[in-house]
């Protein structure tokens, strides 16, 4: 509970920084906008293709895991729920939470076990958050050659990097035990210095679910790479997305400038709980683009753009999407983890 209030309290003080910024900025934003008249239709139809493309790949995570549990459900129905389920986690707060809830529900109602739901949603959750770290791995690492070969090297992304991916492999390394230890003798710590008495079951349902995400990617090592790769995929799709809309504009790039403004963004986001990101995602957007070589009115005008394909128009497709999802007939579930023989379409679902 202390945890959730810091980040909405944190989420709205970042929307308040760049609500000030943009303000203080208007006049840049308003010559910023009329560049919007500028853009070629053709180029953003297909910058939006390559976005509805880019979650359509993202349901084969659904897909790829329910067929290996000898589950069968259609493309359309594993587009809508992964759709659903993406915007459920940059919507609200605890969004991951919510998206891990409803797959779990929505996989119920088809007739799928808890057990192989849960596992379902565990496998998507898990690869999605490689996939986005392995991409802001690859997003400090560019910006760090970039400021190399341009001669403004601070090695600070260099920093950054190697402080991330080593503090993430030594804390997969220690045990539950240590890890149980070591988080509850800091939130110890932190209750005598705020004086404050919270309980210790967020530490220890945490911990608990880091070991069994390590266990899970032990013992299905294959798969997980699989999954990680297909998300890796979608998400490049829509940064191929990104450079569709620059283009558009008429700014030519190259594609590991749009990945490495979209892995910096993508991780920004998860700092916020406001919907959308609350303006996190666009500002990381700019700000990225605009170091790597793109003039701060053309940045601002594709982030905007971008955004709106990519998350605020599929926010009302979404919406469709789940309600038809929810409204669905209810499939039962027998004894043996699986369906009733009585319901065939509960592996075939039709659409």
């Amino acid at each position: 509970m202390i945890l959730r209030h810091w980040r909405i309290a944190t989420s709205i003080l970042i929307s308040l920084i760049i609500l000030i910024f943009a303000i203080l900025n208007r006049q840049q934003l308003e010559g910023s906008i009329g560049l919007l008249q500028q853009a070629k239709p053709l180029w953003l139809g297909a910058a939006f293709l390559a976005i509805l493309t880019g979650y359509l790949v993202s349901s084969q995570v659904l897909r790829v895991a329910l067929h290996s549990l000898g589950h069968r459900l259609g493309i359309l129905r594993m587009w809508a729920t992964a759709l659903v389920a993406i915007m459920i986690s940059q919507s609200v707060p605890a969004g991951g939470v919510g998206s891990y809830a409803f797959l779990v529900s929505i996989f119920n109602r088809r007739g799928i076990s808890s057990v192989q739901s849960t596992l379902v949603a565990s496998l998507e959750t898990l690869s999605y958050s490689t996939a986005m770290l392995l991409m802001f791995s690859f997003s400090l690492g560019y910006l760090t050659i970039h400021k190399m070969e341009t001669g403004d090297a601070t090695y600070i992304a260099a920093l950054v990097a190697l402080v991330i991916v080593g503090s993430a492999i030594f804390v997969l390394s220690r045990s539950e035990d240590v890890l149980r230890k070591w988080l509850l003798g800091l939130t110890g710590g932190l209750k005598k210095i705020l004086r404050r008495d919270w309980s210790d079951e967020w530490v220890i349902k945490m911990v608990q679910d880091l070991s069994e995400n390590r266990a899970l990617l032990t013992n299905r090592r294959r798969d997980i790479l699989f999954l990680v790769f297909i998300q890796i995929t979608a998400l490049s799709l829509h940064s191929l997305g990104l450079l569709l809309v620059l283009l558009s504009l008429g700014v030519h790039t190259n594609f590991a400038v749009v990945l490495t403004a979209f892995g910096i963004a993508l991780i920004t986001s998860t700092f916020n709980v406001l919907p959308g990101g609350g303006g996190t995602v666009e500002a990381a957007l700019v700000a990225i683009l605009s170091q790597l070589g793109i003039s701060p009115p053309q940045a601002v005008v594709s982030a905007i753009i971008f955004r709106l394909f990519n998350f605020w128009l599929l926010a009302l497709v979404a919406a469709i999407c789940y309600s038809w999802l929810m409204h669905e007939k209810r499939l039962h579930v027998n004894g043996n983890n699986g369906p009733e023989h009585n319901h065939p379409s509960a592996t075939q679902g039709s659409e």
